[in-house]
């Protein structure tokens, strides 16, 4: 707090110096008999601040003088009273002061300067410049710097303004409605928020950017290495992953072997258990094939001739059915074309549109399976007495005939 205490201290004196100077001017104009006040730029231009008469019609120039201390103009009149002009609120006071009588001068607002500004020490003897005041303020009277006192008692520089910028306008460090401190114009800003403190970085448009820590310098955290922990970090989580995926592939093969023996284990098993069923099963076949072998034997023996009379039967059985076999594929292929032929007539008979009124003759042409047939058709239409009408009509294609009467209520 020193530290920032002291800056202060030698900032202001040069604030005090730096502050804009004025040059005013006083001429008495012949025409309108007054005195006025003119303010004079420093490109010669002309400003008239005021226009006055001095209470006994004259004036003291030589007796005065500028106040340093308030800027105030005092104009000491030819009657022994002071006028006094402000010129940071532009007024005019033609009774500010009268001397009192009996002295053979006064001397008006005299004030030490150290009581403003002083070079000293401080209890440890280091060289310090001190401000006699605890409180500075503009023009306005609005704070601009005090001292005071923070919770627990220890002494604070306060700063009346939540914004502090730079000779160019830019802001230096500010402070928002939120508690937030902005560092910076496009800034750096830190707040406290559920008792962690936050600390993050926005633009011009109060977007959240990256905070980039530059080569060169390092981010600590409790004196340890962020950069270097991030690295040793990632060549740990390359070799783990590495370690990982190699681990993987092992546990995969192992289940598949795990799978497949057990797999192979629960086959042996139930076929060590089948082969042994079948083994005694067997056993007993084999025993009894031996006795069906000899009684086979001696039955082949007797039904050899039988097989013989058999073989030639069956010579006989299949000659008849190779005739059988033609027969039926000659009739099937005669079933085929006149079926065809029936579905030919049948579409040539359903191509023509007989009249539904008097007499009508009709002709089509059908096809279907490689069979063409022709119809022809004769239709009369007409209409009942009662206005019931009615339409008869006979069509032929080939073998095919057909008749119809349509009633239409």
């Amino acid at each position: 707090m020193k530290k920032i205490i002291l800056t202060l201290a030698i900032l202001i004196p040069l604030a005090i110096f730096s502050a804009e100077s004025r040059t005013y001017g006083i001429k008495y104009n012949g025409e309108t008999e007054n005195n006025e006040i003119w303010l004079i730029g420093e490109d010669g231009t002309e400003t008239l601040m005021e226009a006055f008469k001095f209470p006994s019609g004259g004036w003291q120039t030589g007796s005065s003088y500028v106040d340093d201390k308030t800027g105030f103009l005092w104009l000491l009149d030819g009657n022994g009273t002071w006028v006094t002009y402000d010129p940071i609120t532009d007024t005019l006071n033609t009774a500010a002061y009268v001397a009192p009588s009996g002295y053979q001068k006064t001397f008006i607002n005299t004030f030490a300067f150290d009581e403003v500004i002083k070079d000293t020490v401080d209890e440890n003897g280091n060289p310090i410049t001190q401000i006699g005041t605890e409180q500075l303020v503009d023009e306005s009277g609005d704070e601009l710097i005090s001292s005071g006192t923070d919770s627990d008692g220890s002494k604070t520089t306060v700063i009346g303004s939540t914004d502090i910028v730079g000779s160019d306008g830019d802001t230096l460090i500010s402070k928002e409605a939120d508690g937030s401190v902005h560092i910076g114009e496009n800034s750096l800003v830190t707040v406290e928020e559920n008792g962690v403190q936050q600390l993050y970085a926005t633009d011009a448009d109060d977007d959240l950017i990256n905070i980039n820590i530059k080569k060169g310098t390092d981010l600590l955290i409790d004196g340890v290495s962020v950069a270097g922990s991030l690295n040793t970090n990632a060549t740990n989580i390359a070799t783990n992953t590495t370690g990982i995926a190699t681990n993987t592939t092992a546990i995969a093969t192992n289940t598949t072997g795990i799978a497949t023996n057990t797999t192979g284990i629960a086959t042996n098993t139930t076929g060590i258990a089948t082969n042994t069923t079948a083994i005694a099963t067997n056993t007993t076949g084999i025993a009894t094939n031996v006795t069906n072998i000899a009684t086979n034997t001696a039955e082949i023996a007797t039904y050899t001739d039988s097989i013989a009379s058999n073989t030639t039967a069956v010579a006989a059985l299949g000659s008849d059915l190779s005739t059988f076999k033609a027969s039926t594929n000659s009739q099937m292929n005669y079933m085929k074309s006149d079926y065809s032929s029936g579905i030919a007539s049948a579409v040539a008979m359903s191509q023509f549109n007989l009249a539904q009124d008097g007499f009508s003759v009709g002709i089509g042409r059908g096809s279907f399976n490689d069979e063409n047939e022709t119809a022809f058709g004769l239709g009369y239409g007409g209409e009942f007495k009662n206005g019931t009408l009615f339409k008869l009509q006979a069509s032929k294609s080939g073998d095919a005939n057909g008749v119809g009467l349509t009633i239409t209520f």
